[in-house]
């Protein structure tokens, strides 16, 4: 299986209601929207980068909190 942006926004989606919060999950989808949008503007300036995987790496950054709490993520 190759994992693409479509696949790793309904394994967030899927995790909507199952863990302590949701936020994590709005978050990712945040980061790779946004990895999408640099990498996107950076391919305008003449690099040759994959906005797709930017964007599913982004999704896909977090995805362990859907399976545990991670407590010391977060840095102060």
């Amino acid at each position: 299986m190759k994992l693409d942006s479509k696949t790793a926004k309904k394994m967030l989606e899927d995790f909507k209601g199952k863990t302590i919060s949701d936020g994590w999950i709005v978050h990712s989808i945040c980061v790779g929207d946004a990895a999408a949008i640099i990498a996107d503007a950076l391919n305008k300036k003449g690099f040759d980068l994959d906005t797709d995987k930017a964007r599913t790496l982004g999704y896909i950054h977090d995805i362990g909190k859907g399976v545990g709490p991670f407590n010391k993520h977060v840095m102060n």
